[in-house]
């Protein structure tokens, strides 16, 4: 069999556009090195080519006067000879299917197909409209899906940045109203969830999707020049290189007044708000059970050997000839007729229990709590106890772009180099922890003993902490204790079992073991021996599999059972949004936003994107 070899992390993630892009916006020509070097990217078929391909549908559609023909024609044989769908003939190393990827192949083939509609594309023979045609409809399900549900790579600072890219190619060069204004609508969600999550002009939080680089260290967030250019950060030098280029160049986009004003507030806040399904909701969600949707939802989860996704798996699997593709091709194992016609795939599953079942993104309930001094953002109880990957669960972000989290260190799956980066010693988690927030403080109850699973590697028997303790004014350690104060906000590490201090690590050994995280400022506690001698350690109790917590609320988390505040049992299933600026439940057919004198109105379905004055009701701005 034979499978194209990846080429890297490190070569797919890098300069996926060209500095020069920002010369020929401004009408100037270039040397065209770079963007041939692009399109011997793509039709390679690299993995993330579809990045590259993005950025040469935009610069095509914008810029070809400023290019000389030899180029121009170069652009044109890879658009019409690349492979776009994952159903159509030719070996490639590409992920198609997570949430970014789905739009940006989509977007990519939708143009291709717009420009050459009468020419047969060489890898399939099919014409030009066919394609468009097929691409509109996942771009289509693609914009609903992301309305309706939110996002699954939620809050996630690197994917973002691919997200918003091909809607800027759609708001700038696409001739459908239908499209663009859907666009619109989906990348003002982006920029609500960035405004929801900005403190120190930083996008921090839980999430989706989260690497090690930029968990520890918010300056290398792919979305940082997004950030920059929308909420007007100066003094700032954009990266042309990176796919952001096409946001910070993009004609028809004006982040809304309400959105600016959110991110700029200031005030102590809780925001709570639900992205994502779980995989027990897809199958009442379509019900048809397709593969364009259904299916692509799911793969849009990366939800492959669940027991609710795996049939669906090895259909797509088998009608669409996957077994040469890097990401999949250990799926052959299971690729058995029997198997298929007896329909005994959950049952393998369950028997089996394989770790990439952690893979799957599912539905997050996010608590945000956001004052000047501090930041704290927990999906609430994702999961505990199953398998993760590469699911940010929970940060505490301090001044000086300080961030805090935990992991219960994993392994990767898989030895190859497309696929060998996580679960992680820093990246999501081998075994979920049940891990609550309440305002200020965090409960963390970690609980690795669980059955190993088929294909997962050996299990860490403990719990840490990543703590940068020489970037702290001061700090204390205790036994069990550790305390750290940033100018004048304080953190607080408490645990059930003793600590080992490394330099930027605390680990805590064991199969179990119980966590409260605080965060403090000057504003509640005056001083930070006020604030060491309000949180001892005698706090924290553990027993039972049952972590209690007496601060100024009573906190108890009954490990993936109830969770207790003052003896009350507090549900932490949101609604879409909840916050201080937007009041929405789950599956919107409208989105309301509000702050200061602006309201922006959001109605995909009637196609109603308005901004208006709230202190004249009559004045409305046009969004179009």
């Amino acid at each position: 069999m034979t499978v194209l070899q990846d080429v890297g992390m490190k070569i797919k993630m890098n300069t996926p556009c060209f500095g020069e892009i920002h010369s020929l916006s401004l009408g100037e020509r270039i040397d065209e090195s770079s963007i041939l070097s692009l399109c011997e990217y793509v039709s390679d078929r690299h993995d993330c080519a579809d990045f590259r391909l993005i950025v040469l549908v935009n610069s095509y559609l914008a810029y070809r006067h400023l290019l000389s023909e030899e180029t121009i024609s170069q652009m044109e044989r890879t658009m019409i000879s690349f492979k776009y769908w994952m159903d159509e003939p030719g070996h490639d190393g590409m992920c198609y299917w997570s949430e970014n990827h789905q739009l940006l192949f989509s977007v990519c083939e939708y143009f291709a197909g717009e420009l050459f509609p009468d020419i047969p594309f060489t890898n399939n023979q099919e014409l030009g409209r066919i394609h468009a045609s097929k691409a509109k409809k996942r771009i289509v399900n693609w914009l609903k899906h992301r309305f309706t549900y939110g996002f699954t790579e939620w809050h996630s600072n690197t994917y973002y940045e691919e997200d918003i890219a091909p809607l800027c190619v759609l708001i700038d060069h696409c001739q459908e109203e239908w499209i663009v204004q859907s666009a619109l609508m989906v990348t003002d969600l982006i920029l609500l969830d960035m405004a929801h999550h900005l403190f120190d002009s930083r996008f921090v939080g839980s999430s989706g999707r989260c690497y090690e680089l930029q968990k520890k260290d918010s300056s290398k967030a792919d979305v940082n020049d997004i950030l920059a250019h929308a909420f007007g950060f100066v003094p700032h030098d954009y990266d042309y290189t990176r796919l952001s280029a096409l946001f910070v160049l993009c004609k028809g986009y004006v982040v809304p007044e309400v959105i600016k004003q959110i991110a700029s507030s200031k005030d102590t806040m809780i925001f709570k708000e639900s992205t994502g399904l779980d995989l027990s909701e897809v199958k009442k969600e379509f019900p048809a059970m397709d593969k364009d949707e259904y299916g692509m939802f799911l793969w849009a989860m990366e939800a492959f050997t669940n027991v609710e996704s795996i049939h669906m798996t090895m259909t797509l699997f088998r009608d669409w000839n996957l077994q040469h593709n890097t990401f999949l091709k250990d799926l052959s194992m299971l690729n058995h007729p029997i198997l298929h016609k007896l329909r005994v795939y959950p049952l393998l599953v369950k028997l089996l229990n394989p770790a990439t079942q952690g893979v799957a993104i599912q539905r997050a309930n996010v608590y945000t709590y956001k004052t000047p001094d501090f930041c704290m953002s927990t999906a609430q109880r994702y999961h505990p106890g199953e398998f993760g990957d590469q699911q940010h669960l929970y940060q505490c972000t301090l001044p000086n772009h300080i961030n805090i989290f935990s992991t219960h260190p994993g392994s990767p799956m898989f030895d190859d180099s497309a696929r060998n980066f996580s679960p992680s010693y820093f990246v999501g988690n081998g075994i979920n922890p049940d891990i609550v927030q309440h305002q200020n403080v965090v409960l963390i109850s970690h609980n690795s003993a669980q059955r190993k699973g088929f294909l997962e590697r050996s299990r860490l028997h403990l719990y840490h902490f990543y703590v940068p303790k020489n970037r702290f004014d001061e700090v204390v350690i205790q036994t069990r204790a550790f305390y750290g104060r940033v100018h004048n906000t304080y953190l607080a590490i408490l645990s059930t079992s003793d600590h080992v201090h490394l330099e930027d690590e605390i680990i805590i050994h064991g199969k179990k073991s119980g966590h409260v995280v605080i965060v403090s400022s000057n504003v509640i506690d005056h001083s930070f021996e006020e604030f060491m001698n309000r949180y001892p350690i005698s706090k924290v109790r553990y027993q039972h599999n049952q972590l209690h917590f007496h601060g100024d609320d009573d906190l108890v988390l009954h490990y993936r059972s109830n969770f207790l505040v003052n003896q009350v049992k507090t549900f932490t299933q949101y609604d879409r949004f909840d916050t201080p600026f937007v009041k929405e439940k789950r599956k919107p057919s409208s989105i309301t936003i509000q702050c200061c004198d602006y309201e922006l109105h959001l109605d995909m379905l009637n196609q109603i994107r308005k901004q208006e004055m709230k202190e004249d009701p009559n004045a409305i701005k046009s969004m179009e």
